[in-house]
């Protein structure tokens, strides 16, 4: 048996020193401190180095300074600490529900359950489970603050008002305006290719009725702000009906043997993909030949994994 702290412990111990400090602690500082409870040996300095990364991921703002040939680290509890939120035992006992319930795939919930009294409730598993993407935070401020956006999508350059984002399909969505189409766009958030630049604030009026889960009513290969091209796919008999019902088929057409030729409107070829694979050998993408390459391409890539594993 031994006497180390688990590593949730070890982050709490980890966060109460930096914050304790005002010169800062240097890593050799931090592993070495007792009270803290790294391993010992060389394995301690990859476990700082994890754990150096899991507060960033949790929000914590944990700087390094160079002082001389020092790289010192601290967390300033001017940009940490919220200001007094008065939650009742009740209303913080709702928030750890809540968190629990719709769990966040990296460490995003911990890290504010941490600041608000806490980490989340343990022993029963989430009723879902949403990604993390480091595009959230920008686009949240972005939308509270009405600030315009600009980044890249599909590699062309869009502006977009973010009137809100929601979730749906396991996925983050931000939904707005496109101003220089005036029309309304849902964009996929971690399928945003890179950094999001936000414009000055006070720049948009979001209507009082917008609510952005509807305009999610679509198919998830549907989204985005890119191109839509027709995917015809054959679909073998005795499977059609259940293929068309849950792809929302744009045209079925049926063939004598019992099969069909079902076509779907797609924007995002890889979500259509991983729809037709459901299906396994009973469906097959005919054409446009990119949409037939999206299938071939990953069932290479896979069968290739595969050999290498052997």
């Amino acid at each position: 048996m031994t006497d180390t702290p688990d590593r949730r412990e070890r982050l709490l111990n980890l966060l109460a020193a930096l914050l304790n400090t005002d010169r800062g602690f240097t890593r050799d500082d931090l592993i070495s401190n007792s009270s803290i409870g790294y391993p010992a040996g060389d394995s301690a300095r990859r476990a700082f180095e994890r754990d150096k990364a899991s507060l960033r991921a949790m929000g914590v703002p944990l700087t390094d300074e160079a002082q001389g040939n020092e790289i010192r680290y601290r967390v300033k509890t001017s940009e940490y600490y919220l200001p007094p939120l008065a939650l009742t035992d009740e209303e913080l006992a709702a928030l750890h529900i809540a968190v629990t319930a719709i769990g966040i795939d990296d460490a995003a919930s911990e890290g504010a359950l941490m600041k608000l009294g806490g980490f989340t409730g343990e022993g029963s598993a989430p009723i879902a489970v949403l990604p993390h993407a480091p595009q959230l935070v920008p686009l949240f401020e972005a939308s509270r603050n009405r600030s315009v956006v600009t980044f890249d999508y599909h590699g062309r350059s869009r502006r977009l008002e973010p009137w809100g984002l929601t979730s749906k399909f396991g996925n983050w969505y931000v939904v707005g305006l496109e101003p220089d189409l005036q029309d309304m766009r849902v964009f996929r958030i971690d399928r945003i290719e890179n950094e999001i630049s936000a414009g000055a604030p006070n720049k948009f009026t979001v209507p009082s009725d917008f609510l952005p889960g509807s305009y999610l009513d679509e198919q998830p290969w549907e989204y985005g702000g890119g191109r839509t091209t027709a995917v015809r796919i054959r679909v073998d008999p005795g499977h059609a009906a259940s293929f068309a019902a849950r792809g929302e088929a744009d045209d079925i057409q049926s063939e004598p043997d019992g099969s069909a030729v079902i076509t779907l409107r797609v924007v995002d070829m890889n979500a259509m993909r991983d729809f037709v694979l459901g299906f396994v050998e009973h469906a097959e993408v005919l054409d446009p030949p990119e949409a037939r390459e999206a299938v071939i391409d990953w069932l290479t890539e896979l069968s290739l994994s595969v050999k290498d594993d052997e």
